[in-house]
């Protein structure tokens, strides 16, 4: 495959499922790619609802139904069940898993380290990432690199060295390894939530899951071990989780409570703009005019010098190249959700106990939503183009009152170091390489993406 600035340019996305509905073969598709059993019906139709061999489930792509289930009535819509099978045993009760009161006081604690204030003193550690992956790939020369690799690095020890200081390679490792060993058979587990198996019941991939779940908890009780032993001066999510009470019991975070949500940070946070970053990059390998024009943006703006808080707003192209990568790729490509009752959405009765997908990966690429959604063009996320949009069309962080709380912090992570990079290196496409989108919490490149890197 390949493209040029005269010609449209339709990256890969998720192909259909071999199996169509025949059980037990479509557990097959689960497993290799969750998303490849959504009913093509999705990316054309406002709500869609499908009984088949793997149960009832409900996608629901109105942004105005969408808007109902997240936001205004977001209490009859709890976390489903299936996810916190799914990552329940590595995150516990955390931020991200919990409902309720439960999780608004959590969320209450975290919030004030992304003000925008703070953000703006992580900036160095972001560039600062970025030029020690650049003096690595200057080192190591002209030549292919594991893109998605080096991105996964570079986020990693951002989030390490800004809301979680005193992170020692230990755990990084623990991050890595988790990659290959949890992540890559999480599909397994979700195949068995959506057949409701017993939670006992073994598949290939449980060994290394529940190995990976031990380390890493481990690894990060250690860390709060360390950290009780010598707290130091610091004000970092470490330090804020420590001291926080709850509301009511004014009782402090339990170890297990604390082990979830540093887990949280730091296994999912660094993750989701990983995926942004590899896709992004590969977009521009294959289209070297908008390449060519986010180097330009960078030196026009920073020159030589390194990427600070005062050019972050000036650096419009990038972020348009980052937001139209998460149209087409968006880190995390699901919402999922129980109903807490007996109720009516989009003209269907939805029992209480039904499951309901919001399908951000379809919902990026609806046929009633986008012009040529397929289509890769950033020019999608001109100021204008955003003002006229519909909110509940275009949802990578997701949306509602449960909105990613990292959403600034990684937006603007991504445009300074895809800034520092495409302004130092060029990127090009290797052959064969047009990997498929898969799921596995994150929306990863099937098979790895490598790319080719020169400096400019």
């Amino acid at each position: 495959m390949t493209t040029d600035a005269a010609l449209p340019f339709y990256p890969p996305k998720v192909k259909a499922g071999r199996y169509g509905e025949r059980f037990p073969l479509v557990m097959l598709d689960v497993v290799r790619n969750p998303l490849s059993v959504w009913p093509p019906q999705v990316y054309e139709q406002p709500i869609v609802r499908r009984v088949g061999p793997l149960g009832t489930f409900t996608w629901v792509l109105d942004p105005s139904l969408i808007k109902t289930m997240l936001l205004e009535a977001q209490d009859k819509f709890v976390k489903s069940p299936i996810e916190k099978r799914v990552l329940g045993p590595l995150l516990g009760n955390s931020v991200f898993t919990s409902d309720g009161a439960d999780w608004r006081w959590q969320r209450q604690v975290v919030a004030p380290l992304f003000r925008h204030g703070e953000l703006l003193g992580y900036i160095p550690s972001m560039t600062g990432a970025a030029e020690s992956m650049l003096d690595s790939w200057r080192k190591a020369g002209r030549g292919e690199r594991d893109i998605e690799h080096d991105m996964t690095a570079i986020t990693f020890k951002i989030i390490a060295d800004t809301l979680l200081p005193g992170g020692d390679t230990f755990v990084a490792n623990a991050v890595e390894r988790a990659h290959g060993d949890y992540l890559l058979p999480i599909s397994w587990e979700i195949a068995y939530g959506m057949l409701n198996f017993p939670k006992w019941l073994p598949h290939p991939g449980t060994r290394s899951m529940r190995r990976s779940e031990r380390e890493l908890r481990s690894a990060v009780g250690a860390l709060i071990s360390a950290r009780r032993r010598a707290p130091g001066d610091h004000d970092d999510l470490f330090s804020r989780l420590l001291c926080a009470r709850h509301p009511e019991t004014h009782e402090p975070m339990t170890d297990d409570q604390l082990i979830d949500n540093l887990l949280t940070f730091l296994a999912a946070g660094h993750a989701t703009t990983a995926m942004a970053l590899t896709w992004s990059l590969y977009l521009l390998a294959k289209s070297p005019a908008w390449q060519g024009t986010l180097a330009a943006e960078a030196r026009a703006i920073a020159g030589d010098e390194v990427i600070t808080g005062g050019h972050i707003e000036q650096l419009t192209q990038t972020e348009m190249v980052i937001k139209e990568a998460m149209r087409l790729y968006p880190p995390a490509p699901v919402i999922m959700r129980q109903a807490t009752q007996d109720l009516t959405l989009g003209g269907l009765d939805v029992p209480k106990g039904s499951m309901l997908l919001v399908p951000i990966y379809a919902l990026h690429r609806h046929k009633g939503l986008w012009s040529d959604p397929d289509r890769f063009d950033p020019e999608r996320f001109t100021a204008e183009a955003e003002e006229a949009r519909t909110r509940y069309t275009y949802m990578p962080f997701g949306a509602g009152s449960r909105i990613c709380i990292g959403m600034a912090f990684a937006m603007m992570e991504a445009k300074v170091v895809l800034a520092t990079l495409v302004r130092a290196m060029r990127f090009s496409p290797v052959e064969g390489c047009d990997p498929e989108p898969m799921s596995r919490l994150t929306l990863r490149p099937m098979g790895g993406m490598r790319l080719g890197v020169e400096p400019r």
